[in-house]
């Protein structure tokens, strides 16, 4: 091995919530701990910026120690079935650009930017970085196409979701003129399919608009139809059609339990979209990412690197997860058993969707979990 490489106890690969979160507590607890991200940062994010209450407290971060710019909104408007319901929720917009370099600098670790990843090797019990950087462990944090995924596990079980987004700048009056609610009420359009949702989030000067989809191929069409829909009811400014023909589109994996099955082997780990964590309905991808890079190096730090996977299955957050999709899946089920009566839900159904879901963007747990999981556990017992 060259003399001229760089040691490391361990290395990151993405500097984004997840790897920041992860270097963050292994730098604490006495690692000496490079990230290595392919872009520069401060760097643009295709994200809607959503931070539900939960990622505060999993960041050790008070709300007021946050330097960027912040959004609160305690109320939500989910359009669902041509009618617009105005609900109690709450949680905080941010804009990635400035999360994601704040948490960076913050976790104090090393820092190599400009470096994207393109081999991976194990030789004498450690890994080696492009020839460069040598650690015994190593951490993949770098998104759904993150190298350390692609190189070393395997692939992901079903489909990636889809997302087409953009955030740009307008002036504070024409975005107050147009929105719907209060500065920060995320405006979301619930799919009548319930294949996904797209949203209209107004921070000040700025606007976060965007679609997201179960089944990728209908991303397009499905964000045409929303950009119609907000553009003709007046809730975006005229002077926003020229950036709307300017989305970005990415794709990435709602949770599943089998990725848990795959977070590590040899020293080497995965978390956040690398990993596949989205909530399974929301696409909430923030909170797993700093759950999971936290309860990664938690596990490091304890002497126990193996019992990764297992304490973030036990995590309440993924459990949390675990269970909506369980419910989804037996929901999706029951409509397939009721489909050929081709009417459409009542009003009273379409109201407690809309609810539910605003719930669940508010990134609250479903209640009565345990009961759930036990009704769950006992149909499909009846099923066998």
């Amino acid at each position: 091995m060259a003399p001229s490489v760089i040691r490391f106890d361990a290395i990151i690969v993405g500097g984004g919530p997840a790897g920041s979160a992860c270097a963050r507590v292994l730098v604490r607890g006495g690692l000496r701990v490079g990230v290595l991200d392919r872009r520069r940062f401060p760097r643009v994010k295709p994200c809607g910026g959503w931070i539900s209450a939960p990622v505060w407290d999993v960041l050790e971060l008070a709300r007021h120690e946050y330097p960027g710019g912040v959004w609160p909104w305690r109320r939500c408007h989910v359009r669902y079935r041509e009618r617009t319901h105005t609900l109690a929720a709450r949680g905080d917009f941010i804009r990635r650009i400035e999360l994601d370099e704040f948490l960076l600098r913050r976790s104090g670790a090393s820092v190599v930017e400009g470096h994207p990843v393109s081999s991976l090797e194990r030789r004498d019990g450690a890994w080696v970085v492009d020839g460069a950087y040598v650690a015994p462990l190593l951490v993949g944090a770098g998104g759904t196409h993150c190298p350390v995924a692609r190189m070393l596990f395997p692939a992901k079980p079903g489909r990636p979701v889809a997302a087409r987004e953009r955030e740009f700048e307008s002036s504070s009056a024409e975005v107050a003129a147009a929105r719907l609610g209060a500065d920060g009420e995320p405006e979301l359009l619930l799919h009548d399919d319930l294949g996904g949702y797209s949203w209209n989030v107004p921070k000040g000067v700025w606007l976060n608009v965007g679609t997201g989809t179960i089944a990728a191929r209908s991303v397009r069409s499905a964000w045409a139809a929303a950009r119609d829909f907000f553009l003709g009811s007046g809730h975006l400014p005229a002077s926003a059609r020229g950036p709307l023909g300017q989305m970005e589109g990415h794709t990435y994996h709602l949770f599943h339990p089998a990725h848990l099955a795959a977070s590590q082997r040899d020293g080497a780990f995965l978390v956040g979209d690398a990993l596949g964590l989205a909530h399974p309905l929301t696409a909430e991808g923030i909170l797993p990412a700093v759950v999971s890079g936290r309860t990664c190096a938690e596990a490091i730090l304890a002497g126990e690197p193996s019992s990764y996977g297992a304490r973030l299955a036990a995590h309440p957050t993924m459990r949390d997860y675990a269970l909506t999709r369980e419910l989804l899946q037996a929901l999706l089920a029951l409509r397939r058993l009721r489909g050929g009566s081709g009417r459409a839900p009542g009003p009273l159904a379409c109201s407690a969707t809309a609810r539910g879901f605003a719930w669940m963007f508010g990134g609250h747990p479903i209640p009565a979990g345990p009961l759930l999981r036990a009704a769950l556990r006992l149909r499909g017992g009846s099923r066998a």
